[in-house]
């Protein structure tokens, strides 16, 4: 949240709860169901699995970089991967 600037009320506000349900998210003081963390992922435009890494600031994650790449480089990251799991076989 604090990479893309949003604040608990923000996300808050994006996603329909209280501020203070945002709060006890972030310290772990309440479970989220799978449609509290797909609309959290949707508001700050993250996969899922995002939420629990850890931000890195000297490296982004293979996701995120994917995410915002152009078609070929996904195409070709694509075509990496189905060689790398066909090796690993």
């Amino acid at each position: 949240m604090a990479e893309r600037g949003i604040t608990d009320e923000k996300l808050a506000d994006e996603i329909g709860v209280e501020r203070p349900t945002v709060t006890r998210w972030r310290s772990q003081q309440h479970r989220l169901n799978p449609d509290k963390i797909g609309a959290i992922a949707k508001a700050l435009d993250v996969e899922p699995a995002e939420l629990w890494r850890p931000p890195s600031k000297e490296r982004p994650s293979l996701d995120a970089l994917l995410k915002r790449a152009p078609d070929e480089i996904v195409r070709r990251a694509a075509e990496m991967t189905g060689i790398l799991m066909k090796d690993l076989k």
